[in-house]
């Protein structure tokens, strides 16, 4: 009887037992159908290989367990890389080697999974189509467009900028890969054209000074003869203003005159016969005149007592007189 019976110290130990069994199968069905997604990742669920969901929120997510349904994680974190070192033509046909960088990110998880599956497959992919941007864009442009003059923002930042948006859509529609941006690391020169480029750079830089040069002259020119323009119109100025004073002084001064000769006319006429003998007559000038026709009746003496050479005797009066005016 006793033996039929079990005891409760056997009871408790199947208990314990049969709950670490439920406890050890119900963490390997737990482990099998529960998963968790990071923030750096996204994650598809493939139902005997084919994608039936795509997860991209972090959190915890149940799944059937394998072969039902597997886990393939994507990275979603932000990506750098180069692509590989190769020549280049610009439009003037000129050899360049340009190094870029590319930055990107997984956009759309599906299509990165079925078109590259892999980081590194991704990088390849990458780099052809942004070294396919490159040459597309550098041959559109001149060797110059790569040079940045003094106080000249540089070129590249648009170069730059036309190559991340040509690559960016290919990138888009084909790998489902958003291209965040390119950039230029260096430009670098074969050694064979190494000396062309300074010779054709020399021939730049002398040209602009030539060129610089000639405005200089002509700006010159400009300046001389709107100088000169200014200068004739202020002395053209000043003779007018000049000849207005003077007209105003002459009209003045003949208007004096005449008031005072008004008041004598016959000491007018007298004072006009010795101005017009005055100007007749000079030292070194002989002249044969006839006394007695004004003004020159005035160089003869007309009274008895008159007195001539320092003696009193009376002066002659022919009709016509010869004047020596040598002193």
């Amino acid at each position: 009887m006793s033996e039929a019976t079990p005891s409760p110290s056997r009871n408790r130990l199947i208990s314990l037992r049969l709950g670490l069994i439920l406890a050890v199968v119900f963490s390997v069905i737990a482990s099998a159908c529960c998963f968790i997604v990071s923030e750096t990742e996204h994650a598809l669920i493939l139902r005997f290989g084919k994608p039936v969901r795509i997860l991209s929120a972090p959190g915890l997510y149940f799944r059937l367990p394998m072969p039902v349904e597997q886990i393939v994680r994507v990275d979603r974190r932000l990506q750098h890389a180069d692509i590989r070192l190769s020549e280049t033509l610009t439009r003037d046909q000129r050899n360049v080697i340009v190094p870029m960088f590319f930055t990107w990110r997984v956009a759309d998880p599906l299509l990165f999974y079925t078109s590259v599956r892999e980081l590194k497959q991704a990088h390849i992919k990458l780099d052809a189509l942004v070294t396919s941007a490159r040459n597309s864009v550098l041959g559109r442009h001149d060797f110059t467009a790569l040079l940045m003059s003094e106080n000249q923002k540089s070129p590249l930042e648009k170069l730059e900028s036309e190559m991340q948006a040509l690559a960016a859509g290919d990138a888009a529609k084909q790998l489902g890969i958003e291209l965040i941006s390119t950039g230029i690391t260096q430009i670098q020169l074969p050694e064979a054209n190494t000396e062309s480029v300074f010779r054709r750079m020399r021939a730049e830089r002398k040209r602009e000074a030539t060129q610089y040069r000639a405005e200089g002259r002509a700006k010159t020119a400009e300046m001389k003869a709107e100088t000169d323009k200014e200068a004739t119109r202020m002395i053209a100025d000043a003779k007018r203003q000049a000849e207005e004073m003077r007209g105003k002084a002459e009209a003045e001064a003949s208007a004096i005159y005449a008031a005072a000769h008004g008041q004598d006319p016959q000491f007018y006429k007298f004072l006009r016969e010795l101005q017009s003998l005055r100007s007749v007559v000079d030292k070194n000038t002989t002249v044969i005149l006839d006394t007695s026709v004004a003004p020159f009746h005035w160089l003869k003496a007309t009274e008895p007592g008159a007195v001539a050479n320092g003696s009193a005797a009376p002066m002659p009066s022919p009709a016509p007189a010869a004047l020596d005016s040598t002193p």
